[in-house]
Parts: structure tokens; C-alpha cells; sequence
């Protein structure tokens, strides 16, 4: 039935040959073919310089991409979130008004999980430069509560947590900075 019904509907346009008559939708897209939740209401919220809007945003990005990336390293299959990270900071480096965005690559963390990530973003509203930062953990630990009579156990997640966001002047140009000195 399904199939039917988009036949019916892009039946034309495949007979055609043009599936967009009046030329592509403009979306924009993450690395892995996701379209970002809402372009126009990122630019309009920068233009305005309307900080909880921004958080707002980000915070709906990050969780729609919560799931990270599956990567195959030959034994098992790992979750990566650096591919998540990259796509969003290249993202919003492309958009007006944006100065420079970047996230925690270059630092060097302890290999204790869950793992923390700072994703930063400065911009310009007027003659004024704004620098706000978003803290993301790397995995939901599980709980275990065995004092009830009946326990509950959930098991370990490798999921993005949006922590919460804050103004960081000067982290985007140390995030330059660090990544410059490790890679010559």
C-alpha cells in the first residue's frame, strides 16, 4: 500500500526526470545526511542575539543526535561522538553572523568514562561579541537500586547528555590554540 502511494505521488516526477521541478529544498545537513532542526530559527536567534533561543537550539541538535555513530574497529563496534561534534561545529561555523565555533578535540582528558565535551560558538550582534559554551557527557552511567524489594537495574547507555550551557570568553581561541600546537 505504501508503495503504491509513492508511486502515486512521485510517479511523475520520476517519469520526468526532475524530482525537484523548482530545484532542491534548502536544508541544512549534518555530516551523516541529518537535516538540522531548524536553520532559519538558528540565524534569526544569532541576528537577535537571543541566548536562550541559541541554548534552546543546541540543546534540540545535540539530542536528536544523541546516538553518536557506530565505527567497526574489527572486533567490535564502538560508538564515536566526534563525527556528531565536527558536523555541528562545521554547521555553524558556515552561518551569518557566526564568528568562529569550535569544541574540546585537542585537550587532553582522562579515559574515565563517561566522558565530558565542550562545544563553544562566539558571534557578533551589533559592535558586541558574545562567547557561549555547551557541556555535553559522553554515556549515561545504569543504576542499580537493591535496597527495594524488587531492584531496578538499567543498563549503561552510549548517549550525548545535554549538562547545561555558559558564557566561556576566550574558550574558541584557545580550542585554536591547543589544536595548532598538537598538530604542526
Amino acid at each position: 500500500m505504501r508503495t503504491l502511494l509513492l508511486l502515486l505521488l512521485l510517479g511523475p516526477a520520476f517519469a520526468s526526470g526532475q524530482l525537484f521541478e523548482r530545484g532542491p529544498i534548502h536544508v541544512g545537513t549534518g555530516f551523516y545526511g541529518l537535516p538540522m532542526q531548524d536553520p532559519d530559527g538558528f540565524t534569526r536567534a544569532v541576528k537577535r542575539g537571543d541566548v536562550r533561543a541559541i541554548d534552546r537550539w543546541m540543546k534540540r541538535e545535540l539530542m536528536a543526535r544523541k546516538e553518536g555513530e557506530q565505527v567497526d574497529n574489527g572486533s567490535t563496534m564502538i560508538t564515536v561522538h566526534s563525527l556528531t561534534y565536527n558536523s555541528i561545529v562545521d554547521w555553524l561555523r558556515k552561518q551569518p553572523g557566526v564568528i568562529d565555533a569550535a569544541w574540546d578535540s585537542c585537550v587532553g582528558k582522562l579515559d574515565i568514562w563517561p566522558g565530558h565535551s565542550t562545544i563553544g560558538l562566539r558571534w557578533r550582534v551589533g559592535d558586541e561579541v558574545h562567547e557561549r559554551c555547551w557541556s555535553v557527557q559522553e554515556g549515561i552511567p545504569g543504576t542499580i537500586n537493591l535496597t527495594g524489594w524488587r531492584p531496578r537495574v538499567r543498563k549503561d547507555r552510549q548517549q550525548l547528555k545535554y549538562r547545561g550551557a555558559a558564557d566561556r570568553p576566550g574558550f574558541v581561541q584557545e580550542q585554536r590554540r591547543l589544536c595548532a600546537r598538537v598538530r604542526p
